[in-house]
Order: C-alpha cells, then sequence, then structure tokens
C-alpha cells in the first residue's frame, strides 16, 4: 500500500510542475475590446484609402499613355475606396456597438430605479397594505363629506377612496378631519 501512495505522490508531484510550467509559457492576453478594433481599424483605413486615391491619381495625371493611365485610375481609384468603404464599415461597427453598450446601461439604471420605486411603495403601503391615513380620505357613495377611514361616520359603511382631483367637491367631515 506503501508503494501505491508513493506513485500516487509522484503523479500529483509531476502533474503539479508540469501545470507550472504550463502556466509560464503562457503569453498573457491582451484585453482589446471589439469596439476598440473597430475603432482603431477604421480610423487607418480610411485615411489610407484617401492617400491611395491619391496616389493613384497622381500616377493617372504624369502619364500621358492612356493604358497607363488605366491601371492608375483601377488600383488607385478602386482600391482607395474600396479601403474607405471598409474604413467606414467599421467605424459605422464602432458607433453602433457604443451606441448598444449606451442602451444597455440606460436600460439598467431604469430597472435598478423602477425595482427601487416597487420596493418604496411596497414600504409605503401602496401594493395590497393598509394605506397610512393621514393621506386618504373616503366617502360614502352618495354622501358629500370626506372623512378618514377610521371615522365613526363611516364605520361598517361601504365607502370608496377619493383621489385629490375629486376632492374638491367634498366638504371636510367635522368629526374627524376637525380633530
Amino acid at each position: 500500500m506503501t508503494t501505491v501512495t508513493g506513485t500516487d505522490d509522484d503523479a500529483r508531484s509531476r502533474r503539479r510542475s508540469l501545470t507550472e510550467a504550463i502556466a509560464e509559457l503562457r503569453v498573457p492576453r491582451m484585453n482589446v475590446s471589439l469596439e476598440t478594433v473597430f475603432l482603431t481599424v477604421g480610423a487607418l483605413l480610411l485615411p489610407i484609402g484617401l492617400v491611395v486615391i491619391i496616389l493613384g491619381w497622381y500616377g493617372a495625371a504624369h502619364t500621358g499613355h492612356i493604358y497607363e493611365q488605366n491601371s492608375y485610375i483601377i488600383s488607385g481609384g478602386v482600391l482607395g475606396l474600396g479601403l474607405i468603404f471598409v474604413g467606414f464599415a467599421l467605424y459605422v461597427g464602432y458607433w453602433m456597438t457604443r451606441q448598444i453598450r449606451a442602451t444597455e446601461t440606460g436600460t439598467q439604471q431604469t430597472l435598478r430605479a423602477l425595482r427601487q420605486l416597487q420596493e418604496e411603495l411596497r414600504t409605503v403601503g401602496v401594493e395590497g397594505e393598509a394605506p397610512a391615513e393621514a393621506d386618504v380620505f373616503v366617502a360614502t357613495e352618495h354622501g358629500s363629506m370626506l372623512h378618514r377611514p377610521t371615522c365613526q361616520a363611516v364605520a361598517g359603511r361601504k365607502v370608496h377612496v377619493v383621489d385629490d382631483r375629486s376632492a374638491a367637491k367634498y366638504r371636510a367631515c367635522s368629526i374627524c378631519i376637525a380633530e
């Protein structure tokens, strides 16, 4: 049994040393985002495309032979336009990535604020709990007076909560509100 344990210890030791050797060989990865690549490559391709177009024009302008001018126009003009197009597309990709990230951030902030507001409303008593008496007034179905929910004049009667907009058409109860 000691020989098996010795072999297991040797295997663990070799595995540990192999893991350490591999960890030393690994090249640290650069943490470059996709939007940084889009911005950098797009920013390089746009001016390079302009330079290629200018060089094509310069070559075509300084030769008198049509067949040489065509090759300058094709190699300089079309290649330059292609580089400009790809650079512009990469820059638009960068811009779209930034817009998506900004939208996601705004959405997360809105959701956090809504959750916080929901929790505050729960603690105040809006969702299913009894509301605070100081802020709520009730009235009977055909009554013309505002009462607190604990008023003796409306005890045992069917009442409804009066909102702020319709409260102006009611008179204050002299029993509960005057207290």
